[in-house]
């Protein structure tokens, strides 16, 4: 296909995150293109690709979803049927991920598509098919899309157009979160293997570690605190791994309780470690100014809790 001139259809009318995701991954991959909203079949019939509108799919120039036949469903245990958002990100994600980062392997464009595909679309595909898996009362962002209808008018262009550029900064994030995962796994499968069945895991750099662990969880379960560098800076930082891959919040091992919210002097007095720096007041981590200083204080930090609570 020509990228000169492309026209790109979507339904006119209230605009909604499905058809505003679709055109989104299209025109990135088709700058060059015109957006045409309508429903008028001769209009249609003239446009190189039809998004959510048409009454066609095929995979090719058409992803419409609303004729009486489409049964296609996602591959997961949902059992979602594919919305236009799904079934353009299904046939153009991979060249989408392409465009957006040319270093990536096969492997690993294939990782990125299904978990967009998973933590983003199927959302977006779900509300458009009227299913209920997020509150749809809250701002998420299929909800934020239709807003903008309120928010620009329906009958413009600029509303819609706003919303794929919205979309597109979604996936784009993602694709850069989980580019950022990939590395990261990769330095902290080995920390721990290098780990030598300590509780304290030590890891060279900042990473994406808590994605890690969260994904292979079952490795980690005797790790209970992570030591590693801050960004652009010579402190370090101690914190301690969540109980529950989904809650975030939880914490396997909080700081000893009078350590909690004390900074610098006051801070070394209670831990008896010099150039220690702070622990949050919720104890779910703290720093030091250097690096021995940190691995002192997490060994400190771990034998004190167990220590209080097998004698307790």
């Amino acid at each position: 296909m020509s990228e000169e001139n492309i026209k790109i259809a979507v339904h006119s009318g209230n605009f909604h995150a499905d058809d505003c995701v679709a055109y989104g991954i299209i025109s990135t991959i088709y700058p060059n293109n015109e957006l045409i909203r309508t429903r008028d079949q001769d209009l249609l019939t003239q446009c190189n690709f039809r998004l959510d509108v048409g009454g066609k799919y095929n995979g090719q120039t058409d992803f419409d979803h609303h004729q009486r036949d489409f049964k296609e469903t996602r591959p997961d245990n949902d059992k979602i049927k594919y919305a236009s958002a799904g079934l353009v990100w299904k046939h153009f994600g991979e060249e989408y991920i392409k465009i957006k980062n040319k270093d990536l392997q096969k492997e690993q464009i294939n990782f990125i598509k299904n978990e967009i595909d998973y933590l983003f679309i199927r959302y977006v595909d779900a509300n458009d098919n009227g299913i209920s898996i997020v509150d749809e009362e809250a701002p998420g962002f299929s909800k934020i899309i239709f807003l903008f209808n309120y928010k620009y008018g329906y009958t413009n262009n600029f509303g819609f157009v706003r919303g794929a550029l919205l979309a597109t900064d979604v996936i784009d994030g993602f694709i850069g979160q989980l580019t950022k995962y990939l590395e990261s796994e990769k330095i902290v499968l080995q920390a721990l293997e290098d780990n030598n069945d300590s509780h304290i895991l030590f890891l060279p750099q900042k990473v994406a570690f808590q994605d890690v662990i969260n994904r292979h969880w079952d490795k980690f379960l005797s790790i209970q605190l992570a030591v590693y560098p801050e960004t652009n800076s010579e402190k370090w930082r101690i914190k301690s791994l969540n109980n529950d891959p989904k809650d975030r919040f939880s914490n396997r091992c909080k700081a000893p309780e009078n350590w909690r919210g004390l900074t610098d002097e006051n801070l070394e007095k209670a831990t008896g470690i010099a150039d220690v720096d702070f622990v949050h007041p919720n104890g779910f981590t703290g720093g030091a100014k250097n690096q021995k200083a940190a691995l002192e204080m997490a060994k400190k930090w771990y034998e004190t809790v167990n220590n209080f609570e097998n004698n307790s």
